[in-house]
């Protein structure tokens, strides 16, 4: 885990001095550069900000070469460049329309992990997206990633940091936490040298620029939302038979190369069928047509469960080794996307947990945790196997049994559907 980082007084003084110190020094060396932006030549205030904003992608331009540095910066603008500074690998987690607009991949994961809250944008993100953000909005939200981040500590000297903000009376309850704790950590400064707050101004583009650069200066750029301690199983060096759908390795386990690609199976988790009849999806189960939709498998979660259940007393579980329990919870996740239930007329094959709305693997299992019916699932001790897989912001973790996984490879050829038993 990262060092805490902590918000003192004197930490933010010296967080502004070297925030002041690199831009002179990029001042500096950029003077023999041409400016990326030629509304933001090199003698502009924001020109070091600007290129540093540019450079790590946390911005864009406006067109025609400009980066439009007095134009008043946008809810959709600020949503954006904050996602992109400190989040920018949960969009590949999005899953709405190819032909949304420029900023919902962003604010639409940014509300999903409940970083807009408390501002206009949380209410309707896509209302607001052309709208001037102002300061307090901007403090908000700034406010809200700093406590998302488990590794930020908000210790400092309220009452003392409260006491330098002149207009401090005027501010807005439901805003207080927040500017106290941008001012705090020197993020986001006064307008005057009296330390005016001036929430209801709102920022340019440029000043927006530079306020990003203090933020990443303070909290750190790209925080990961995957687990970092996760560890890699090594592949084992072996060469599939054939090509094409249904390939085997020469173990007898069905190949990662001879499935859908989409599935983004890993040898190191060995499979293997129970038919000489390759499916659609290249297992070998003899299944004619089972929709597997988008799903593909999420093997982070078999490590984060089983470190949960060796902390409580459980045994660890394996990764199933079965074609048709693995192509069953491709299904079984696809299933969720147009009916996020438990129930299933088809029949079940092993208990599960389910989640809807996540945009990490991380997230999801965080949320399973935090629930008594989810955690006391995921810790039985009759199951042996677990398996894993997500289809878009759908989630699905399947503990089996031996008669579970059983009964799923009986059930195969008629695309895992026993419903006629129980007629």
């Amino acid at each position: 885990m990262k060092a805490k980082k902590f918000f003192t007084k004197q930490r933010a003084a010296l967080a502004l001095a070297t925030v002041m110190m690199v831009s002179i020094i990029a001042g500096v060396f950029a003077a023999n550069t041409s400016p990326t932006f030629s509304d933001v030549p090199t003698n502009h205030w924001a020109y070091s900000y600007v290129e540093r904003a540019a450079e790590h992608g946390w911005v864009n331009g406006v067109g025609n070469g400009k980066f439009g540095a007095e134009n008043q910066i946008t809810y959709a603008e600020m949503s954006v460049m904050l996602m992109r500074a400190f989040y920018p690998d949960t969009l590949s987690y999005w899953g709405g329309s190819p032909d949304a607009e420029w900023f919902e991949p962003y604010t639409a994961e940014m509300a999903l992990m409940g970083l807009d809250n408390g501002t206009k944008a949380d209410i309707d993100y896509k209302a607001t997206a052309y709208e001037p953000i102002n300061r307090y909005e901007t403090a908000q939200m700034i406010y809200n990633f700093m406590k998302y981040d488990e590794d930020v500590d908000l210790n400092y000297n309220a009452a003392s940091v409260q006491a330098g903000i002149s207009d401090w009376a005027s501010v807005p309850s439901n805003y207080r936490e927040a500017v106290t704790a941008v001012v705090a950590s020197g993020i986001i400064t006064g307008v005057d040298s009296k330390g005016t707050f001036n929430g209801n101004g709102v920022m340019t583009r440029a000043q927006a620029a530079a306020m990003m650069c203090r933020a990443v200066d303070v909290m750190g750029e790209g925080v990961s939302t995957l687990n970092p301690d996760a560890t890699e199983t090594p592949a084992p060096s072996e060469t599939p038979t054939g090509s094409g759908l249904g390939q085997k390795l020469s173990s007898g386990a069905t190949a990662a190369a001879g499935v859908k690609e989409q599935i983004g199976k890993d040898d190191a988790y060995p499979t293997y069928g129970h038919s000489d009849v390759v499916s659609n999806n290249g297992y070998f189960t003899g299944a004619p047509n089972t929709d597997i939709g988008n799903a593909q498998l999420v093997y982070e979660f078999l490590d984060w469960v089983n470190e949960a259940r060796v902390a409580e007393g459980h045994e660890a579980l394996t990764w199933v080794t079965s074609d048709a329990a693995e192509e069953h919870t491709l299904q079984r996740c696809y299933e969720l996307v147009s009916d996020f239930s438990h129930e299933r007329p088809e029949g079940k094959f092993a208990a599960e947990v389910c989640a809807e709305g996540y945009i990490a693997p991380s997230f999801a299992f965080e949320g399973w945790m935090n629930s008594p019916g989810h955690k006391q699932t995921l810790m039985g001790d009759k199951y042996k196997y677990l398996s894993a897989a997500r289809a878009g912001n759908y989630w699905i973790i399947c503990v089996w049994s031996d008669s579970g996984i059983k009964r799923a490879e009986t059930w195969a050829h008629t695309n895992y559907d026993y419903s006629s038993l129980k007629g």
